[in-house]
């Protein structure tokens, strides 16, 4: 993975030329760690040196401030709310993405006349990655008392700090709070005791800090992003300053357009509209509107918050939010829904996480999801809800997934419509999402142009994407099938196709001796191609919406590492090979919506490394009794929604 930012002052690979070099290099590194058995837990992370951070201050400039008075009075009185414990120390956390205003609200709340009054001190302090306890105790006491102090012994600091808020009211900021920390964090409140009362406001960008620091578990105030119509108000104050051109004029136009790219995010709104304050020509505006936000002169203003947040990543991390910027944008018009913002939908995240593990990023789904939630902790991912049992849907904010590609580089492409394109010699994922009415003559690309591919999605019903509103047209015909010769793309780890028509094709599986996940969906077989089952590194296989698919065949005993099976709505099949039992490696399969499959083989109790069984609306009315073997054994969990209870009679381990 390699970058194309240059000028960002941060250590970051950003040399393309150097692709191959690096990845040599990290392949030497790989086998020097394994040799030295090392670990990530050996030793602390170091992130770059060059990462300067420049600290925070209660100082504030108001004129350039739009439409955070609501967020202001709702903070204040999150602040001002009883303590349900009757604790003197009281802790409320503001949680957002960087960029999005924390320390802007904080800072009007601090500098509040009417608020700040209930309070006989108050301080601000700037924490950063280190909390360290001696160097915060020390500015806190100078903060309050406004003079520098030279204590050495924490003790003794914590002393004085203790005689000067005796009896006294205390409020305190916390800002850019990032260590997840019981033992300092407790620590560093011992002085507090003496105090009457006190309330701390802490802004992070981890909500696993705001849980750890809160002292009521409704004390959180996630900071919305702006609406369209403040968004706006921002970009003409710094864009026009006090002469505003007519609402008619192509610079409001344009102007709009390129506010909307900016995803209600008042950091990358500002920083762009002083840029363009200055570029009094419209074919410059114009051309900011048709670039991506890492190609602009304000890159460096924007992403900073960001990069921050994606150095101090832990390195395992680092390359599972690369990999989210696979997929495409898509935009939402539903105002109540998402609030009309530009996002990249993602409508399962467990397919995601089979990716990962595709790519050697995860090693079980288990820890995937552990990854999945601390990408949310820390505000990379942002949550919308469960779409059905396991289906979890989140989104990532435009300007995330900007940072992702910026820093990944051509390694990750994305076609959503007929754009043709030439693909770079570092191209490692591919996401095509494609929309053309009229037959394509092939090839559409060369025939090399898979050689480097990891992962390869084509997906022409939108099914990593929101359903309910499709992007694109239908049409996918053999041609472009055709055109897809993947028959070199030895490296391929990850194929996800979504076909839809009843076409007959070949494409030679048995070249891809590296693939791990493979996803068939759409109508497009009416059997299972015997050459699949020659991928001995094959783990999962998911087969979807095949109305003809009659049987699998007995050679699917050669899928050695197959982990995981999902066949999903296939009406035509009744019943699995005989061999089936052979498959010592599966820990889950999935049956659903295969309204005539009949039965289970009788000697699935073969299976001992089975730890999932589901079976969902089919013609099954009992199992093998078998499955006892594996019962007594193991923890295996068996899920059924079937027409009668009979198949009970065989399972007195249960």
């Amino acid at each position: 993975m390699v970058s194309v930012c240059s000028n960002l002052g941060y250590q970051i690979p950003c040399s393309v030329k150097s692709d191959k070099l690096i990845r040599s290099t990290f392949a030497k590194i790989t086998e020097d760690r394994i040799a030295l058995q090392l670990s990530e837990d050996d030793g602390p992370r170091r992130c770059s040196s060059d990462m300067q951070i420049v600290p925070t201050s209660h100082f504030v400039v108001k004129s350039g401030i739009i439409g955070r008075e609501r967020e202001k009075k709702k903070l204040i009185n999150l602040l001002s709310s009883e303590s349900n414990d009757g604790n003197i120390i009281s802790v409320v956390t503001i949680v957002g993405a960087g960029g999005i205003g924390k320390t802007t609200l904080a800072q009007l709340v601090y500098n509040d006349q009417n608020f700040r009054q209930n309070f006989d001190k108050v301080g601000w302090i700037f924490v950063a990655q280190d909390f360290n306890v001696h160097r915060l105790s020390r500015e806190l006491g100078e903060s309050m008392k406004k003079r520098s102090l030279d204590f050495t012994n924490l003790s003794a600091l914590q002393e004085n700090i203790s005689e000067e808020m005796r009896g006294k009211k205390i409020f305190l900021v916390l800002d850019d709070v990032w260590k997840e920390n019981k033992n300092l964090w407790e620590l560093f409140q011992l002085p507090f005791m003496s105090a009457s009362l006190v309330k701390i406001l802490v802004i992070t960008r981890n909500k696993s800090v705001a849980r750890l620091m809160q002292t009521e578990p409704d004390a959180t105030y996630n900071i919305p992003y702006m609406s369209e119509e403040q968004s706006w108000q921002m970009f003409q104050h710094f864009a026009f300053g006090k002469v505003v051109p007519h609402a008619d004029s192509n610079f409001v136009e344009i102007g709009k357009e390129i506010m909307r790219k900016c995803g209600k995010l008042p950091l990358a709104i500002k920083s762009i509209a002083k840029l363009l304050r200055h570029e009094p020509n419209e074919e410059n505006w114009k051309e900011i509107l048709e670039s991506e936000l890492w190609e602009s002169d304000a890159k460096d203003e924007i992403f900073w918050p960001l990069l921050i947040s994606y150095a101090h990543l832990p390195t395992y991390l680092k390359p599972c939010f690369l990999y989210c910027s696979l997929l495409p944008k898509y935009y939402s018009n539903d105002a109540e829904k998402m609030s009309s913002s530009r996002r990249t939908y993602f409508n399962d995240a467990e397919i995601l996480v089979k990716l990962w593990i595709s790519q050697g990023y995860v090693q079980t789904e288990k820890i995937g999801w552990i990854y999945v939630k601390q990408l949310y902790e820390r505000s990379f991912l942002e949550g919308i809800g469960v779409l059905a049992e396991n289906i979890f849907c989140f989104t990532m904010h435009d300007i995330v997934h900007d940072l992702a590609r910026s820093i990944l580089g051509n390694g990750c492409f994305s076609i959503v419509g007929n754009t043709i394109l030439n693909f770079p010699e570092e191209l490692r994922h591919l996401y095509v999402h494609y929309s053309q009415k009229e037959p394509l003559e092939p090839p559409l690309f060369p025939s090399d142009t898979f050689a480097t591919l990891r992962t390869l999605i084509v997906d022409d019903h939108g099914h990593l994407l929101p359903k309910k509103k499709q992007i694109v047209k239908d049409y996918l015909g053999k041609q472009f099938l055709s055109a897809f010769d993947i028959s070199n793309a030895h490296k391929l780890r990850a194929l996800h196709l979504w076909i839809r028509g009843y076409l007959k094709f070949d494409i030679s599986f048995e070249k891809l001796k590296h693939l791990r996940y493979l996803f068939l969906g759409g109508k497009a077989f009416e059997r299972l191609p015997e050459c699949i089952c020659s991928l001995y590194k094959l783990q999962n296989l998911t087969l979807q919406d095949f109305p003809y698919l009659m049987e699998l065949p007995e050679s699917i005993k050669n899928l050695v590492s197959l982990e995981e099976l999902t066949i999903t709505r296939c009406p035509s099949l009744k019943v699995l090979p005989v061999s089936f039992n052979q498959l010592k490696a599966l820990q889950k399969l999935c049956i659903s919506w295969c309204t005539a499959f009949e039965e289970l083989p009788c000697n699935m109790g073969n299976l001992t490394n089975l730890q999932l069984l589901e079976i969902d609306y089919t013609e099954i009315i009992s199992l093998p009794p078998s499955l006892n073997k594996i019962i007594r054994r193991t923890s295996l969990q068996v899920r059924l929604v079937c027409k009668t209870i009979g198949w009970l009679e065989n399972f007195v381990d249960l």
